[in-house]
């Protein structure tokens, strides 16, 4: 039997698009982290990250084998809809944004959990869970679910900020390695006075450098990244990405907050309508 010239060329295009999506290379780090110390394997077992489909890179943290915390900014679109989560990967196991470790785990989202009360305007209960469609390989000296804080960190506290990249005070020098800042928990109400578009309400905590500049900064593409106290994870990156600039200090999603709200979306077995909104709630 012969095939046709259409049906010939109809193959060879699917096979190039599979190939295409299994060799698919990983979004450049551009300006993830001023500063910071890099990691070793096994460090932050928790941490992960996630690439969304406007190929955008987000900080996530394993809380079970299927499912991972991250900020709710990062899984609405520029509308404030959840993405589709099919579209959404999670990479864990792996302290580099590329090459590829051999210890990498990469799964696709089955469904993602954003919380109801976010607003966008206020970055008020800015937390989603994502469930995994399999669950990460368990155990793994790469990989362990999280140690969520229950407990008040106190001002002055020294806790690390953990997210991928590095950039250079002049911006000469970037890598996709895996770097922890430490930084020092702020008081709530002089962070606020001193940003006073942005209040830090209870449920976030502030942290890191206030009015001046500084060589240890979160950049773009540590959003949602986990803030670690004790070893604990304590908090996701919200807002105040400054990049060293001063009078807008990082400011964050407390966990401890929401801990009973996370062990709810991991007992959920409901799914989301596509395009859902936490703005039309």
């Amino acid at each position: 039997m012969y095939l046709s010239v259409s049906v010939i060329f109809s193959f060879l295009f699917l096979v190039v698009s599979d190939a295409a999506s299994v060799f698919q290379s990983e979004p450049e780090a551009e300006g993830f982290m001023l500063g910071g110390t890099a990691t070793v394997n096994g460090e932050f077992p928790a941490s992960a990250y996630i690439v969304t489909p406007d190929n955008a890179v987000c900080g996530a943290t394993i809380i079970d084998a299927s499912h991972v915390l991250t900020v709710a900014q990062c899984v609405l679109d520029a509308s404030h809809r959840v993405y589709n989560p099919r579209m959404v990967r999670v990479n864990a196991g792996d302290i580099r944004l590329s090459p590829v470790s051999p210890m990498r785990q990469s799964r696709l989202a089955s469904v993602i959990y954003v919380h109801n009360g976010y607003k966008p305007h206020t970055f008020e209960n800015d937390i989603a869970v994502i469930r995994l469609q399999q669950p990460l390989s368990q155990p793994s000296n790469a990989l362990e679910p999280a140690v969520r804080r229950s407990r008040i960190v106190a001002n002055g506290a020294n806790c690390n900020l953990v997210g991928w990249g590095m950039i250079t005070a002049t911006g000469s020098s970037i890598n996709a390695e895996q770097q922890r800042l430490s930084i020092q928990i702020n008081d709530r109400d002089i962070c606020t006075n001193m940003r006073s578009e942005l209040q830090v309400f209870e449920s976030m905590i502030c942290a890191g450098n206030m009015n001046q500049s500084a060589n240890s900064a979160p950049c773009t593409g540590n959003l949602g990244s986990g803030l670690y106290c004790n070893g604990d994870l304590t908090g996701l990156l919200s807002f105040g990405i400054n990049c060293g600039a001063g009078n807008n200090p990082p400011t964050f999603t407390q966990v401890r907050f929401f801990n009973s709200w996370i062990e709810q979306q991991v007992l959920r077995n409901d799914s989301v309508p596509l395009r859902w909104s936490p703005l039309d709630v």
